[in-house]
C-alpha cells in the first residue's frame, strides 16, 4: 500500500472532512475557520457519535460546537438537532445530541432548554442504563434548579427501584457544583413527595455504608490472616483439559516459577487437541516461554482461529531469531493483524522502512486499530527507530484518538513533528492532545 502526502488538503472533498470528523482531527476545525467545511458532513457528525471508543474516548458534543460556530452553521444544524431530540431513539447517539442541546440552550435557545427538562423528566430511552440523560447538561444550566428536577425525575423512580449507581453519580456531579450542604438544605426544605423519598433513601445509603465500613474493619484482620492457597501446576493441567474457559490462567502464568511454566510447556508440546492448546497457550499471554519452541510459529498457522490469535499473543512476547525471520517473510506474503507485535521485541535497524513499504491497512476500523497500535509500541520500544514517516502514517489513519495523542508525543519526543500537525493538533477532539506545546 503506497502512502502519500497526508497533511490537510486546503479544499477538502466531502470524503476527507467526513473523515476528519469521524476521527476527530483538529484539521476539521481548521478548515471550519477557512469556510471549507461543508453543511452535510457536519450534520452528519453532529447527530451520530463517530468515536470509535466509546468507552474511553470523550463525548465530543463541546468539540462539535466549537467546529459548528466557526462554520456559521449554528441555525443550519439547529432543525436537524430538535429533530432528533425530539425522536431521541438510540442511545448511541442521545448524550452527543443532550450536550449539544446545553450549547444551544446556553446561547439562549429555549426550545432546547425545555426539551432537556422534557428528557430528565420523561427519561425517553427505555434502557436503564440511559436514564441519566440530560441531566449534566440540565445541572451546568440550571444549577440548583436543574439538580431538584432530576432528583425529583429520580425520587419518583425510588418507588419502583433500588438506589444505584445513577443516583451516587446525580449527588457526586451535584455536590461538584452547588456543594453537598447546599444540597440537604434544597432536599430538606421541600414538601414535595419524590423528593422526599429521593432524600431519605439517600440517608439510608449513607447509613448503610457506615455500617459496612465498621464490619469490615472488624474483619479485615481475620481477613489479612486468610492466604488463598497457592495453585498448583497439577491443577492448571487438568483444568486445561476440561471444558472451562480458564481465564486466570494469564495471571496464574505471570506468578509461577520458572519450573512450572516448563511443566505446562512440555504439555503445550505433546497436547493435540485445539482446546487444550488455547487453554495452556493462555499461560503465555503475557509471559515468555521458559525457552523458545517453534511450535508456536506453527500454531500460529494452526485453522483453528482462537488457537492461531493466541499463538500470535505468545509469540510476541519472545525475542528470536526464527520469530524475526517468520515476521519478515509474513510481512512480504501475508500480513496477519498481530504481525507487527512480532517487531516490538525483534525490531532491527530500518524495520520502520520496511514495514512501511510492505503495510496494508485492514478495512476494518478495529483490525486496524490493533495494527496501528502495534506500530507504536515497534516505535516506543526501540527509540532508535526514525519514527518522522511511520508516526505520522499512524496518526493520520488510527481510528483512536487516544492513540493519535500517543503518536504525537512519539514525533514531539524526536521533534520530528511536522508544522502542519503541530496547528492542528491544538484543535483535536482529544483534550490531551490540545494540550500538548511543542516549543
Amino acid at each position: 500500500m503506497k502512502f502519500f502526502d497526508v497533511s490537510p488538503p486546503p479544499v477538502p472533498t466531502p470524503a476527507e472532512q467526513r473523515d476528519a470528523l469521524t476521527k476527530g482531527l483538529g484539521r476539521a476545525r481548521r478548515w471550519a475557520e477557512r469556510g471549507v467545511l461543508t453543511k452535510a458532513p457536519l450534520v452528519e457528525a453532529c447527530l451520530q457519535d463517530l468515536r470509535y471508543d466509546h468507552m474511553c474516548e470523550a463525548p465530543r458534543g463541546d468539540w462539535l460546537w466549537e467546529i459548528i460556530n466557526a462554520a456559521g452553521f449554528r441555525n443550519e444544524i439547529r432543525v436537524p438537532l430538535l429533530h432528533a431530540l425530539y425522536d431521541l431513539s438510540d442511545p448511541e447517539n442521545a448524550r452527543q445530541l443532550c450536550k449539544l442541546a446545553q450549547h444551544y440552550a446556553a446561547s439562549g435557545d429555549a426550545a432546547f432548554r425545555d426539551l432537556l427538562y422534557q428528557i430528565v423528566t420523561q427519561k425517553p430511552l427505555a434502557a436503564a442504563d440511559y436514564d441519566f440523560l440530560g441531566e449534566s447538561e440540565l445541572l451546568a444550566l440550571e444549577g440548583e434548579r436543574g439538580f431538584l428536577c432530576a432528583a425529583k425525575s429520580r425520587g419518583a423512580q425510588l418507588k419502583h427501584i433500588d438506589w444505584d449507581w445513577p443516583e451516587e453519580s446525580l449527588l457526586r456531579e451535584a455536590g461538584k457544583l452547588i456543594g453537598e450542604t447546599r444540597i440537604r438544605e434544597l432536599l430538606s426544605s421541600t414538601s414535595d413527595p419524590d423528593l422526599n423519598r429521593f432524600f431519605e433513601s439517600w440517608q439510608q445509603q449513607l447509613r448503610e455504608k457506615a455500617e459496612r465500613k465498621q464490619q469490615k474493619q472488624g474483619h479485615r484482620k481475620k481477613q489479612q490472616r486468610q492466604q488463598t492457597d497457592k495453585i498448583s501446576v497439577e491443577t492448571v493441567l487438568e483444568a486445561a483439559r476440561g471444558e472451562t474457559q480458564c481465564y486466570w490462567f494469564r495471571s496464574w502464568g505471570l506468578q509461577a516459577a520458572p519450573a512450572e511454566l516448563n511443566v505446562v510447556l512440555q504439555a503445550l508440546k505433546s497436547s493435540k487437541e485445539p482446546a487444550v492448546l488455547i487453554n495452556l497457550i493462555k499461560v503465555f499471554s503475557n509471559r515468555a516461554l521458559p525457552e523458545f519452541d517453534s511450535r508456536l510459529i506453527e500454531l500460529s498457522q494452526h485453522p483453528d482461529p482462537e488457537l492461531q490469535r493466541r499463538a500470535w499473543v505468545a509469540l510476541a512476547n519472545h525475542s528470536h531469531p526464527k520469530i524475526r525471520e517468520f515476521a519478515n517473510l509474513q510481512l512480504n506474503e501475508n500480513q496477519h493483524a498481530f504481525l507487527c507485535s512480532l517487531f516490538i521485541r525483534n525490531y532491527q535497524s530500518g524495520d520502520e522502512d520496511r514495514i512501511l513499504a510492505a503495510l496494508t491497512l485492514p478495512e476494518d476500523a478495529w483490525e486496524r486499530h490493533s495494527v496501528l497500535s502495534d506500530l507504536i509500541e515497534v516505535l516506543k520500544e526501540n527509540p532508535t527507530a526514525d519514527r518522522s514517516r511511520l508516526a505520522t502514517i499512524i496518526y493520520r489513519f488510527t481510528p483512536c484518538e487516544i492513540c493519535r495523542y500517543k503518536v504525537v508525543q512519539l514525533l514531539k519526543e524526536q521533534s520530528v513533528i511536522p508544522d502542519w500537525m503541530t496547528e492542528e493538533c491544538r484543535f483535536d477532539s482529544y483534550a490531551d492532545t490540545r494540550t500538548l506545546t511543542f516549543e
